[in-house]
C-alpha cells in the first residue's frame, strides 16, 4: 500500500492536475490574511471550510487520473479494488494534510493573528482542517467518474451537494420542524464551524465534541459506500 501511494501521488504531480486546486487554496490563504491581527478560531473556521472544497476538488482530480485499462491492470496488481481506490483517498488525504499544515503554520510563522495560538486551540483547529478535508474526499468520491461516467453529473452534483452543505445551517433556519431530520443527510460541512466559534479556545471540555465525531462518522460511511458501488460498477 505504502508503494502504491507514493505511486499515485508521484503520478498525480507529474500529470499537473494538482496545479488548479493547490494554487486556488494558496492565492485565496494570502488573500485571507491579507490585513491583520485576525482572530484565530474564526480565521482557522474559514480556512478549514476552505479546505474543505479543495480537498474535494483534489480527490475529484485524483479519481479520473486512471484510464479504465490501467485502472484493471493497478488493481490486478495489488490484489483488490478496495486497495486501489484507498490509496487513491489516503493519497488525496496525504495532500490535504500538507494543506492543513500550510494553513495552519501560514498565519503564526507571519505573525497574522492578534494574539499566541495555543497548544490546546491550535489543536483543535488543526484537527479541524484535517477532519473536513476529509469530509471532503468521501464526497467527491461518491460524486467521481468512477461512479458517476457523466462529467456534467460528476462535476455538478458535486458542486450542487457542496453548496447546500455550507447552506445547511439557513436552509435549517426555514424548514418547518418536520422537514428539519432531512438536513441528517446532507454533508454536515458546518456543523463543526458553530461550536468552534463558540468556544473560549482554552479547554478541550468546554467544546462540544459530538459535531467532530459526526463527520467523521458520515464520512467513513459515505468512503464505504463508494467502495461497494465502486466494485460493482467496475
Amino acid at each position: 500500500m505504502k508503494n502504491l501511494i507514493k505511486y499515485t501521488l508521484h503520478d498525480y504531480i507529474r500529470s499537473h492536475k494538482y496545479f488548479p486546486p493547490i494554487s486556488t487554496f494558496i492565492i485565496i490563504i494570502f488573500v485571507f490574511y491579507t490585513y491583520t491581527p485576525n482572530p484565530i478560531i474564526d480565521s482557522y473556521a474559514v480556512t478549514a471550510v476552505v479546505l474543505y472544497i479543495i480537498s474535494a476538488w483534489v480527490c475529484l482530480s485524483m479519481l479520473q487520473l486512471d484510464p479504465p485499462v490501467q485502472r484493471q491492470l493497478m488493481a490486478i496488481h495489488v490484489g483488490s479494488w478496495n486497495r486501489y481506490y484507498l490509496s487513491k483517498l489516503v493519497s488525496v488525504l496525504v495532500i490535504s494534510i500538507i494543506l492543513s499544515a500550510f494553513a495552519f503554520l501560514y498565519p503564526i510563522v507571519f505573525k497574522m493573528f492578534s494574539e499566541p495560538v495555543t497548544f490546546t486551540t491550535g489543536l483543535v483547529t488543526f484537527a479541524n482542517h484535517i477532519i473536513l478535508s476529509i469530509l471532503g474526499i468521501s464526497l467527491a468520491s461518491l460524486f467521481s467518474k468512477v461512479i458517476m461516467k457523466s462529467t456534467i453529473n460528476s462535476f455538478g452534483g458535486l458542486t450542487l451537494t457542496i453548496v447546500l452543505s455550507l447552506a445547511a445551517v439557513g436552509i435549517e433556519r426555514v424548514l418547518p420542524p418536520f422537514l428539519k431530520n432531512i438536513l441528517w443527510i446532507l454533508p454536515p460541512a458546518t456543523i463543526t464551524q458553530i461550536p468552534l466559534l463558540d468556544w473560549n479556545g482554552r479547554h478541550i471540555d468546554n467544546l462540544a465534541l459530538f459535531p467532530f465525531i459526526w463527520v467523521i462518522i458520515y464520512s467513513f460511511i459515505i468512503t464505504f459506500l463508494f467502495l461497494q458501488l465502486a466494485k460493482r460498477l467496475r
